[in-house]
């Protein structure tokens, strides 16, 4: 498995897409085989290409470009598969909001296409009923050192 700049180029085009509201180059990111989009809203559940395109267009078109913002990217391949990790934020009045996102990509004629993606919206263990989890909170060590 190594770092893959071509996965971390097409995540970035993506984001591009979703950003300017570029439902035709959104679109094109994905795979025909693509097996599930699902985004930040419980209901955002899209399954194969046909109706995930679908739906990411309509939210495109009906916003003008969604603004999420990548933070962490990090793309890795391994032959013709690669995968993603990504700590971004969704620019909103209230001010930032932390998401999640990772998917899978495949190398196609064109290039790497989506064959899976996942946005989503981490809500604390304490919403939860899980407040007794412990957690080890992004840049710090097992106990709560730094």
């Amino acid at each position: 498995m190594q770092r893959d700049t071509g996965v971390e180029e097409a995540v970035a085009g993506l984001v591009k897409a979703m950003q300017s509201g570029d439902g035709t180059a959104a679109r094109d990111a994905l795979s025909r085989d693509l097996t599930a989009a699902i985004g930040t809203d419980d209901a955002e559940w899209w399954s194969g290409y046909d109706d995930s395109a679908a739906a990411l267009a309509a939210q495109l078109d009906a916003s003008g470009g969604l603004p999420f913002e990548s933070g962490e990217l990090r793309g890795y391949a391994e032959g013709d598969l690669g995968w993603f990790e990504d700590h971004g934020r969704i620019a909103i009045d209230a001010g930032p909001l932390p998401v999640r996102m990772t998917g899978v990509l495949r190398r196609e004629e064109g290039g790497w296409r989506f064959l899976q993606l996942h946005v989503s919206v981490g809500t604390p263990n304490e919403d939860v009923g899980m407040a007794d989890l412990p957690v080890t909170r992004r840049g710090s060590a097992p106990g709560g050192a730094a």
